[in-house]
């Protein structure tokens, strides 16, 4: 009896070891290729997003399709002066023509294809153009991006950044976990 006991522990073991080891394998293959959470650093999304949120993002997506203007994605930027990832809203799709003309005033205003954009997302009116040369034409398979916070942003309004390539947008935001009083799906 003891024997039949051990045999049957050990099949249970065993039968739990797999489903252990096959959980770990589809949670690292969902983390890896499907979705992904990142922590907000910074104030250049606000007033739409702030420093320490927790982000969900879906990877998939980006790798199947291509963003939207409007999309707010996780880039990575890996070159000379920064390693990191960083959160925009893509302004520009490949092909666009992107202007930031002044009113006169100091004050920027966003041109597409020549039509001037609204832009009711932005924290407070631009007064920084960057230091590319304007109207900007975004080359093919890349994406030109900016942070709401225009003023505080470091984007493709920069040379050292400059447009995105498609293969270093790594998803597009879908939900924010933290903090809990804003939880909810992000259009």
């Amino acid at each position: 009896m003891s024997r039949k006991k051990t045999e049957k522990d050990k099949k249970v073991w065993i039968s739990t070891l797999i489903q252990m080891v096959a959980i770990v394998v589809i949670v690292l293959l969902l983390r890896t290729f499907v979705i992904g959470t990142i922590y907000v650093k910074g104030s250049s999304m606000e007033p739409n997003f702030h420093h320490g949120d927790f982000l969900v993002i879906n990877k998939l997506e980006t790798r199947v399709a291509s963003p939207q203007v409007d999309d707010i994605v996780i880039c990575k930027l890996d070159n000379v002066e920064y390693q990191e990832n960083i959160i925009k809203r893509v302004i520009g799709l490949p092909g666009d023509e992107i202007d930031l003309r002044n009113n006169g005033s100091g004050i920027y205003h966003l041109y597409i294809n020549g039509t001037l954009v609204e832009e009711p997302y932005i924290a407070e009116p631009m007064q920084d153009k960057g230091n590319i040369t304007y109207p900007f034409v975004v080359p093919e398979d890349c994406y030109f991006v900016m942070g709401d916070n225009r003023n505080a942003s470091t984007d493709s309004r920069r040379q050292s950044i400059g447009a995105i390539e498609k293969e270093d947008i790594m998803g597009r935001v879908v939900l924010r976990l933290y903090p809990f009083s804003d939880i909810g799906m992000v259009k």
